[in-house]
Formats: C-alpha cells, structure tokens, sequence
C-alpha cells in the first residue's frame, strides 16, 4: 500500500515550483557589469571561467553566490582584505532583486 499517491506527490512538487527563478536580464545587466568591472582584466585572465561565467548567470542568486569566488580570485591580485572590501561594495547592487534575509547574512561581522 501506498502512502503517498504518486498524482498528489507530482501535483505538491508542482506548487512548490522547482524551477529556476529568472530575474528580468534588464534588472540583472547592472549587477554583471558591476562584478565584471570588480573583477577587472586581471581577475579575468587568472579566472576566464568565472569571468564567462557571470556574463550567463541566469538570476540574482547565482550572481550572489559567485561573490566567494571573486574573493578568490581578487586575493590573488590585491590581498584578501582588500578583496573582501571590493566585493562588499556590490552589495548595494543587489538591492530589490534578492530577499532581505540573503543580503544581511552576507555581511561580514569583524
């Protein structure tokens, strides 16, 4: 016997909608950019990935989340501190695209 009907099971993941969310690509250009300036020639020849990889990223998340990565990257070039502060100040640049909750945790406590 089954305790879930597999119908309810399809209609339930269905509501949740698991697909990816799309931010408009209008909203998202001024993000990129921002990041692609951050990370600079330099952080583009060190990383090419991650530099291709922003300028396809499908929504706000996706940009969010590659932050550590520029870190990296910018550490390289100019030392984690000063890293840190570069990326920092793209914060701002997400602003009305990503919840409330997401941009506050990303704040660094020193």
């Amino acid at each position: 016997m089954r305790w879930f009907k597999p119908g309810l099971r399809h209609s339930i993941s269905a509501f949740l909608g698991t697909e990816v969310r799309r931010d408009s690509p209008e909203a998202l250009e001024p993000v990129r950019k921002a990041m692609l300036a951050a990370l600079g020639e330099e952080g583009a020849m060190i990383n090419p990935q991650l530099s291709r990889r922003l300028q396809y990223m499908p929504d706000a998340n996706a940009l969010w989340f590659a932050r550590s990565e520029m870190v990296a990257v910018l550490s390289r070039i100019h030392g984690e501190a000063k890293a840190v502060d570069i990326v920092q100040e793209l914060s701002p640049s997400f602003r009305g695209l990503l919840p409330r909750s997401l941009m506050d945790s990303g704040r660094l406590r020193r």
